[in-house]
């Protein structure tokens, strides 16, 4: 459609609009049914026999004839329009000539030309302002009641600055009613360093469009909330208003924190599965030659105790160097179908537990191919993990294998459980371990960080079991999750597929 010929149609519509409520609106009945009876009592009062009548002497002061009709007249274009008024003007004008019993003098017909029309006319105008309020109220309601409904906050502020209405979102989350708000300049609601650049954002709004400004605004109580604030200059009826739209950014600025830190942790674990990687080729070279070194020596020569301790301490160092890449997500290419429930029973006896701990074990047979290092080590870093959360206290761990799926109990004796949660369920046949414990579980801060590498609550620990876990979860794209509850213990659920 040609823009050139949108302009006219747009500037008759609303003059043809009002044209058409001032002749027609609404159905014209009453109007009539009331200029009946108004004209039916006018012609009672014109009956001879009448005139002269003790009823008929108080309404002498109505003459002439067409007095009666002046009231339906203005009823009539007040309930229907100035079109139907205009029309009882007429009818008015034929009932007179044709059954009054006296025809009305020139005054009468005078007076009724003339104020016939200015009655149809003012009764028509009265009734489109009341219209028009009532749609004007109608506006202002579905207006406030979307702003109040907003998830944003949101300000109408006069050229200096002044609240001149604040939606509900905006009072609740303050803390101020909007009374309170009202009539107070939004600058007091923001700390004195910030107050300025506020001032400036609103009086560039008055001139053009403006670039959002991140503020902190002050809540009743004192707390703050860290919000984007935009501003566009409105000009409604002659009157500048600054439309004011605030959201809340405090989620949107820690996830995004978040996601720096996640990137600089896999800028690190990158790093650190480089060097651990090539520190552990350099540690394989110094066993494999501390090993063929006590090989020449005698056995009672007293270097082979020296070169027993470069042996050990290479198989300590070669362990972390082992947890480091398996945080750093690195995974061997080799594969081989494993036993996880042979697995568990070598680690159990070849590793050391505190004597206070006892672990139950409810094994199925599985089919899974997986690395046999790589099971260990997850194995090992929940199992020790678990024990050490009873400190020096007698407990037991529960450990279950099993393939497909399994429900994963809350802590006992937890009312509220803190949850974390990672991964997907993987879409093929994938096999399930859960490990539980009873002992001091974790808190909602230290669930939090309980993944990060060297992070421990153990004066003793490495910080390397937890992240160990999660990084061959995500090494082999298995789902891990965990319910704990601080005084009654911890769950730690880990689904792998069965074929990697």
């Amino acid at each position: 459609m040609d823009t050139a010929q949108l302009g006219p149609d747009r500037k008759k519509a609303p003059q043809e609009d009002r044209l058409r409520s001032y002749l027609h609106f609404g159905p014209p009945l009453v109007g009539y049914v009331l200029s009946l009876a108004l004209a039916a009592l006018a012609l009672w009062l014109e009956l001879p026999f009448l005139r002269q009548t003790q009823f008929a002497a108080p309404f002498g002061f109505l003459y002439p004839a067409f007095t009666f009709f002046y009231p339906a007249i203005a009823l009539t274009s007040f309930l229907a329009g100035a079109g139907p008024g205009i029309v009882s003007i007429v009818l008015a004008g034929v009932f007179g000539v044709n059954f009054f019993p006296h025809m009305p003098g020139p005054l009468s017909w005078i007076a009724l030309t003339l104020l016939g029309p200015m009655l149809a006319m003012i009764s028509a105008r009265v009734r489109r302002l009341r219209d028009l309020n009532r749609a004007t109220a109608r506006e202002l309601a579905r207006f406030k009641f979307i702003g109040d409904h907003a998830s944003d906050w949101i300000f109408l502020l006069g050229v200096s600055g002044k609240i001149q209405y604040a939606n509900r979102t905006a009072s609740i989350s303050l803390g101020w009613s909007e009374y309170e708000l009202t009539g107070r300049p939004l600058e007091t609601l923001v700390p004195e360093p910030q107050r300025a650049a506020l001032h400036e954002l609103v009086q560039g709004a008055q001139s053009g469009p403006v670039h959002p400004l991140e503020v902190t605004f002050l809540r009743h109580d004192g707390t703050a909330a860290l919000m984007e604030l935009i501003c566009t200059g409105v000009r409604a009826q002659g009157d500048q208003v600054i439309h004011a739209a605030a959201r809340d950014i405090t989620e949107r600025r820690q996830l995004e924190q978040k996601l720096r830190e996640m990137r600089n942790w896999e800028s690190m674990g990158v790093m650190a599965g480089g060097l651990a990687h090539d520190f552990n080729n350099l540690l394989m070279s110094v066993i494999g030659n501390a090993e063929l070194a006590k090989d020449f020596l005698p056995a009672e020569h007293e270097a082979r105790e020296m070169l027993d301790g470069v042996v050990s301490a290479g198989e300590r160092s070669a362990d972390l160097v082992r947890m480091m890449l398996a945080t750093s997500g690195h995974r061997e290419r080799e594969s081989e179908p494993i036993d996880p429930g042979h697995v568990l029973n070598w680690i159990l006896s070849s590793r050391t537990l505190p004597e206070n701990v006892r672990v139950s074990r409810e094994i199925e047979t599985v089919n899974f191919t997986a690395d046999r290092r790589s099971v260990e080590t997850l194995l090992w870093s929940v199992i020790s993990n678990a024990a050490e959360s009873y400190g020096d206290g007698e407990g037991v761990v529960k450990v279950s294998i099993r393939a497909g799926e399994r429900g994963l109990r809350k802590p006992e004796h937890a009312r509220t459980c803190n949850q974390f949660e990672e991964g997907e369920t993987p879409a093929c046949d994938f096999i399930t371990v859960v490990v539980e414990d009873y002992g001091s579980g974790m808190t909602p801060e230290t669930l939090e960080r309980a993944f990060d590498p060297f992070f421990s609550t153990k004066f003793t620990g490495r910080g390397l079991g937890l992240p160990a876990v999660r990084g061959i979860v995500r090494a082999y794209s298995g789902k891990l999750r965990v319910l704990t509850a601080q005084g009654a213990g911890t769950s730690i659920e880990i689904q792998l597929p069965a074929k990697n």
